[in-house]
């Protein structure tokens, strides 16, 4: 069977659901093929402006402000849609970000500048692992779109980046199953492999991860028949909705 975006998720048994999963990020690529980096990035930003609405939610709940950071950072990545090049400053704000990020994930030194960075933007309170993926996702679609711009790259893994993909949204799919273990009680005994992969494929086929792909696939296929001037108002419409509903929005940035 060929899987593709237009697949109904709902309709997969555990195994079958597991392998749409596992080819996600090539089926949407395929669906994009051709489509300008645009169109591309429209979807990718679509899709984190729901999770980004979740965050607000359970911070809201939780009394806690909203990172100012991530607001900027979408901003500017809306700003720039529709642009060619970079401001300096923006590219500094792009490169900073993501040496940032890379300091919490795998700690990597900051520079004396970045640190700054850092104490200004991140550092006045612990953030959940939830908030901290919503960040690298901004951060690296900053730092692809000022790669493709030619910008200034202070990490190498972004000189080659010609096109913006969808690594980002397929990590989203492998980062909501472990969470919906939990938020739907799934029975998992143990951490073992075995006892993982089955209670994944129960989550599969639970009404919450399905309605959150269908969600996901919607979202994008909106991207792809967005002309420019609608880009306004679908951020505007998806800046309302939440990845999940809005009762798990808490358990979820405790996550």
């Amino acid at each position: 069977m060929k899987y593709t975006l237009d697949t109904d998720f709902s309709a997969l048994n555990g195994p079958k659901a597991g392998n749409w999963l596992r080819n996600f990020r090539d089926m949407t690529e395929s669906a994009f093929a051709g489509r300008d980096n645009q169109t591309c990035l429209l979807g990718n930003l679509l899709v984190t402006e729901l999770c980004v609405h979740t965050l607000r939610q359970g911070l809201e709940e939780e009394g806690l402000p909203f990172p100012t950071i991530i607001q900027q950072s979408l901003d500017l990545l809306w700003d720039y849609l529709k642009e060619q090049s970079m401001s300096a400053d923006v590219q500094n704000f792009a490169n900073d970000l993501y040496a940032c990020i890379l300091e919490h994930d795998v700690g990597e030194d900051l520079t004396d500048s970045q640190m700054a960075f850092y104490k200004e933007h991140l550092g006045n309170r612990k953030r959940s692992t939830y908030e901290w993926a919503i960040l690298c996702k901004i951060g690296t679609l900053l730092m692809k779109w000022t790669a493709i711009h030619g910008g200034r790259l202070d990490f190498k893994e972004f000189e080659a980046c010609e096109q913006i993909d969808f690594t980002g949204v397929s990590e989203w799919l492998d980062f909501f199953p472990d969470v919906c273990i939990d938020l739907t009680n799934t029975p998992c005994p143990s951490n073992g492999a075995r006892d993982v992969l089955q209670a994944l494929e129960l989550v599969y086929q639970t009404p919450l991860f399905r309605q959150l792909v269908r969600l996901i696939q919607d979202t994008l296929k909106a991207a792809l028949s967005a002309t420019p001037e609608q880009y306004k108002s679908l951020r505007e419409e998806y800046q309302k909705h939440g990845i999940l509903p809005d009762e798990h929005t808490v358990n979820l940035i405790q996550f």
